[in-house]
C-alpha cells in the first residue's frame, strides 16, 4: 500500500514537471509566433502596412483626379495652388462663393484611419504623423511627411523645413490646420514671403514669429487666432494689409513695430490690451479704429506714427499709458465715444476726466511758443514734448508732483517752479526733488556744474539737457546712477564717481563712449579698467563703456557677464568668451553686428532675452549637450534653428 502511494506521488510529480515543460515550450513557440506576427517585419505588421499603402495610394489618386477635373473646368487652374484641410479649401481659380474642405478633394477620407492626418499643401498630399509605420509607407508611395518640426502640442517650431510651406511662385504661405501655435522665430527673416494665411486652429503667434520679413504684404488671420506675440511682425516694411479676427484677445509689445506701410488698422473688440510700442514707427498709418471692448493702450503704442491724423477711442477704454501718441505730429482728430467715463479731448489736449495729467498735446500748440507752461492742476506730466526744440523754458505749477524727464526737450535752458510747489526746486540750473536728494534734470549750458551736497540719486536722463558739459564731479553723497544719465553728453571729458556709489546702471552712458570714467579707489562695489566697468573683484563684467569696433575679447577670470553689458554694441562683429565664464545675463540685446557666437562649456545659465533684437545673429554654438541650458534660443530672432549644441 505504501509502495503504491509512493509510486502515485512520483507519477504525479513527473506529470507536473512535464506540464511545466510543455507550457514553457508552448510559450517559446508562442513568442516566436507573436514575433512573426507583430514584429517590425511580422505578418500582421506587413499586412497593416499594405493596407496603409493601398489607402494612401487611393487618396493620392483621388487628389490627382480632383486637380485634373479642375483643370478641365478652367485652364488657368494651377495644381500647385491647391490647399485643403479639415476646415479649408483654396486654389487660384476658386469662385468666391465656393466652400469646402479636404473631403471635397478626397471623398473616401472621411472616417478613415488617416482622417485628420492628411492635408493638401501646394497641391500635394502631406501626412502629419509620428507613427513609424505610417511614415514609412507614406514615403514609399511618394507622400511628404512632416516637412516641418511640430511638437505633440501642435507648436510649429523654428526650422529650416518651415520654408517648404511657402509657394515660391506666389509667395503665399498657408499654415496647416494641424498647427495650434507658431513658435518663436519660426518664419523670421524669410525672403520672398508675401502673403500669410493663418487658420483659426492657431491660437497663438509667438514672439518674433514673422519678424524681419521684408517682402511681406498681407496677413490674414482667420477666426480662432487669439494672441499676437511680442515683435511677431516687427520690421515688415511692406506689410500693407492686416486682417485681425474678432477672436483676437491680445496684441503684445512691438507686434507691428516699424511696419511703415500699414495705412489703416481696426483693433477688434475682443482685444483688451494693446501692448507697448505695438505700432511704434508705423509711419504710414493714417487712421486707427479701436472697437468697443478694448480697455488699455500701453506705453508708446502708437508713438512716432507721423502720418496718423485720426483715431477713434471707444467707451470701454480705461487706461492710456505714457507717450502713446508721442511724435504723432499730424494727429488732430481724436474722437472719444461720448459714453467714455475716463477721457476727454479739448483744446488740442488729451486728458483724463479729472484733468490731473496731459496725455497728448497737438503739434499746433507745441510749436507756437518758446515757453511751455504746464497748466495749473496737473499733478503728473508725461506728455511727449521732447521733439520740440523751440521750447527753451518750462514753467512748473504748484500742483505738479511728477515729471517724466525723458519727454522734456534737450533745448531747455530755464525752468521756473512755483514757489508753493512742495515737490521740486531749482538750484544752479538743476531741477531737484524738494529735498535735493534726487537730480531730475541738469539743464546748464556751461562746461561744469556744481551739484548739491545732499544729492543721493541721479535719475534717468538727468543730464540730457546739459549739452556743453565737459567735467562732472559727483558729490560723495551720491549712491545711485540710473539709466542713460550721460547718454547725450558727447562733450564729456571726465566723470568722477565717488566711493559711496553702490548702483550704476549698465547703460548709464548709453551710446556714449566719449570721455574718461574714474571711480574712487575706495569704492567697494565697482572698478573701471580699460573702459570696462567691473564689480570690485573683477569677476563680473558689468558694462563696456566704449563703443566697440570689430572683435572684442572678454578678459580671463570673468565668471559672469551682466544684463545689458553689451547693449546696442552694433559695431561689434565678433566676441571671444573665456573658459572661466559661468553665467551670461540679458547681455547682447541689439548687437546687430553679431552673426555668430560660441558659448564655452562652463556656462550654466543664459538670460531668457540674452540675444533679443540681435537681428543678424545666425548661429549660437554651445559646447554642451542639447537643451542643457534653459530658455533656448534666449531671445534670438530666428528661433531654435540658430542654436547648435556641440555635444
Amino acid at each position: 500500500m505504501n509502495y503504491q502511494k509512493k509510486k502515485f506521488k512520483e507519477t504525479k510529480a513527473i506529470t507536473l514537471i512535464a506540464l511545466v515543460i510543455t507550457i514553457i515550450v508552448l510559450l517559446i513557440l508562442a513568442g516566436v509566433t507573436i514575433a512573426a506576427l507583430s514584429g517590425d517585419n511580422g505578418i500582421l505588421t506587413n499586412a497593416t502596412k499594405a493596407k496603409y499603402a493601398t489607402e494612401l495610394s487611393q487618396y493620392n489618386e483621388e487628389l490627382q483626379n480632383y486637380k485634373t477635373n479642375k483643370l478641365l473646368e478652367n485652364l488657368e487652374f494651377e495644381g500647385a495652388t491647391l490647399i485643403s484641410a479639415e476646415n479649408s479649401l483654396d486654389y487660384n481659380t476658386k469662385p468666391e462663393d465656393e466652400t469646402g474642405n479636404i473631403y471635397n478633394v478626397i471623398t473616401s477620407l472621411k472616417g478613415s484611419h488617416f482622417d485628420g492626418k492628411l492635408e493638401v499643401i501646394k497641391g500635394e498630399l502631406l501626412l502629419n504623423s509620428q507613427n513609424k509605420a505610417e511614415i514609412e509607407v507614406a514615403q514609399s508611395v511618394g507622400i511628404a511627411v512632416n516637412p516641418y518640426e511640430i511638437t505633440d502640442e501642435g507648436e510649429l517650431v523654428s526650422s529650416n523645413g518651415n520654408l517648404l510651406l511657402m509657394d515660391e511662385n506666389t509667395g503665399t504661405l498657408r499654415l496647416p490646420e494641424s498647427v495650434t501655435s507658431i513658435g518663436e522665430g519660426a518664419f523670421a527673416d524669410l525672403e520672398g514671403l508675401k502673403t500669410i494665411i493663418i487658420p483659426g486652429t492657431v491660437k497663438e503667434i509667438k514672439k518674433e514669429a514673422f519678424r524681419g520679413n521684408k517682402d511681406l504684404e498681407t496677413v490674414i488671420m482667420e477666426e480662432g487666432v487669439e494672441i499676437i506675440g511680442y515683435n511677431a511682425f516687427q520690421s515688415c516694411p511692406n506689410l500693407t494689409n492686416v486682417n485681425m479676427p474678432q477672436s483676437l484677445k491680445e496684441i503684445r509689445n512691438q507686434a507691428f513695430d516699424s511696419d511703415s506701410n500699414i495705412k489703416q488698422i481696426t483693433i477688434p473688440s475682443g482685444v483688451k490690451i494693446i501692448g507697448s510700442y505695438c505700432f511704434l514707427s508705423a509711419t504710414g498709418l493714417t487712421k486707427v479704429i479701436i472697437e468697443n471692448g478694448v480697455e488699455t493702450i500701453q506705453t508708446s503704442a502708437f508713438a512716432s506714427c507721423s502720418s496718423l491724423s485720426q483715431i477713434e477711442l471707444p467707451e470701454s477704454l480705461k487706461s492710456i499709458g505714457n507717450s502713446v501718441f508721442n511724435r504723432c505730429i499730424n494727429l488732430e482728430i481724436i474722437n472719444i465715444d461720448p459714453k467714455n467715463q475716463y477721457y476727454v479731448y479739448e483744446n488740442g489736449m488729451l486728458l483724463p476726466k479729472d484733468k490731473s495729467e496731459i496725455l497728448f498735446i497737438s503739434d499746433k500748440i507745441l510749436k507756437q511758443s518758446s515757453t511751455f507752461e504746464i497748466p495749473s492742476g496737473i499733478k503728473s506730466f508725461s506728455a511727449p514734448i521732447n521733439n520740440y526744440e523751440n521750447i527753451t523754458k518750462l514753467i512748473i505749477p504748484q500742483s505738479l508732483n511728477y515729471i517724466n524727464i525723458i519727454e522734456i526737450p534737450t533745448s531747455i535752458s530755464a525752468i521756473e517752479v512755483d514757489s508753493n510747489n512742495a515737490n521740486m526746486i531749482v538750484e544752479n540750473n538743476c531741477l531737484y526733488s524738494y529735498d535735493k536728494k534726487e537730480l531730475l534734470l541738469c539743464f546748464t549750458k556751461e562746461k561744469t556744474v556744481t551739484l548739491s551736497e545732499k544729492l543721493e540719486k541721479l535719475e534717468g536722463f538727468s543730464f540730457k539737457a546739459a549739452s556743453n558739459i565737459e567735467e562732472i564731479i559727483l558729490p560723495e553723497s551720491v549712491k545711485s546712477i540710473e539709466t542713460q544719465v550721460f547718454s547725450e553728453n558727447k562733450k564729456l571729458k571726465t566723470l568722477k564717481i565717488g566711493k559711496n556709489v553702490s548702483y550704476i546702471d549698465p547703460i548709464f552712458k548709453f551710446m556714449n563712449g566719449n570721455g574718461e570714467v574714474i571711480i574712487d579707489e575706495e569704492n567697494p562695489y565697482y572698478t573701471v579698467e580699460n573702459n570696462i566697468l567691473y564689480n570690485k573683484e573683477k569677476t563680473e563684467l558689468i558694462a563696456v563703456i566704449e563703443r566697440i569696433q570689430g572683435n572684442f575679447i572678454v578678459p580671463e577670470n570673468i565668471e559672469k557677464i551682466g544684463d545689458r553689458a553689451f547693449h546696442n554694441q552694433e559695431k561689434m562683429t565678433s566676441i571671444e568668451l573665456p573658459t572661466s565664464l559661468k553665467e551670461i545675463g540679458d547681455s547682447f540685446n541689439f548687437c546687430n553686428g553679431l552673426v555668430e557666437i560660441t558659448i564655452p562649456a562652463n556656462v550654466e545659465k543664459i538670460g531668457n532675452n540674452c540675444f533679443a533684437s540681435a537681428v543678424n545673429l545666425e548661429k549660437i554654438k554651445i559646447n554642451k549637450p542639447a537643451n542643457s541650458i534653459e530658455y533656448s534660443p534666449w531671445g534670438a530672432m530666428r528661433g531654435v534653428r540658430v542654436v547648435e549644441w556641440q555635444n
